[in-house]
C-alpha cells in the first residue's frame, strides 16, 4: 500500500503539471457557436444572439484539465480532444499534437507501466 500512494502522489502530480500546462496553452481556445438558433437548456438572462459555449473537453479550468489529462492517460478518447483543439484554428496544430502525443507517451505508457510493475 506504501508503493501505491508514492505512485499515486507522482500520478496526481504528473495529471496536475499537464493540466496547468494545458491551461496555459489553450484556455478558452475552444468554443461551439450557436448564432440564432434557440437553445432551450439556457436561462433567458444568457440568451443573446450570438452565444459561445465551451465543449465538454476543455481547459478553462483545473478540473476539466483534470478530466482530459486523465482521460487521455487513460487512452479514452484522446484523439477526440485533440482534433477539437486542431480544428478551430486559435491554436498551432503542431503545438497540440505535441502536448497530447508528449501526454500519450509520458503517462500512459511510463505510468501505467510502472502502475503495473508496482503491482507485480
Amino acid at each position: 500500500m506504501k508503493d501505491i500512494s508514492n505512485f499515486g502522489v507522482l500520478l496526481f502530480l504528473f495529471m496536475y503539471i499537464y493540466a496547468l500546462l494545458g491551461m496555459e496553452m489553450f484556455a478558452n481556445q475552444i468554443r461551439l457557436t450557436f448564432d440564432g438558433e434557440i437553445i432551450e437548456n439556457i436561462p433567458d438572462f444568457v440568451k443573446s444572439e450570438h452565444i459561445m459555449i465551451a465543449p465538454r473537453y476543455n481547459f478553462d479550468n483545473i478540473f476539466n484539465s483534470l478530466v482530459v489529462v486523465f482521460c487521455a492517460i487513460l487512452g479514452e478518447d484522446w484523439n477526440n480532444s485533440m482534433y477539437g483543439f486542431i480544428t478551430p484554428g486559435f491554436v498551432d496544430k503542431y503545438l497540440v499534437i505535441f502536448y497530447f502525443l508528449s501526454l500519450l507517451i509520458l503517462g500512459n505508457i511510463m505510468l501505467l507501466s510502472l502502475f503495473t510493475a508496482i503491482l507485480l
